[in-house]
């Protein structure tokens, strides 16, 4: 059953943040990831303002496959990259409904 990461994001050093965006891509790529949706300038339909100007969702094929991903040596060295360079904040959910 699939899984999704979503992450929110404030870019506070633009550099920083597109060097990991751009070799998360890579990483992710190993875990069979799938970019769904990559957005910008929230429209709120309800509830209080997100503070948080960028979103990004992402696919894995399973819970498990998400965990590997985030627990992998070559992703846990690229966290020094978005604490540097945003304010960010991701969850994860499987799609049990």
């Amino acid at each position: 059953m699939p899984a999704y990461m979503i992450s929110r994001a404030t870019v506070t050093c633009r550099d920083k943040f597109e060097e990991y965006i751009a070799k998360t891509r890579t990483v992710a790529s190993k875990f069979d990831a799938k970019p769904i949706a990559i957005g910008a300038n929230p429209k709120m339909l309800n509830g209080e303002k997100d503070v948080h100007g960028m979103v990004f969702v992402i696919e894995f094929e399973s819970m498990e496959m998400l965990d590997r991903w985030h627990i992998s040596d070559e992703y846990t060295a690229l966290i020094p990259l978005p604490e540097e360079g945003s304010d960010q904040h991701m969850v994860a959910y499987d799609s049990s409904g």
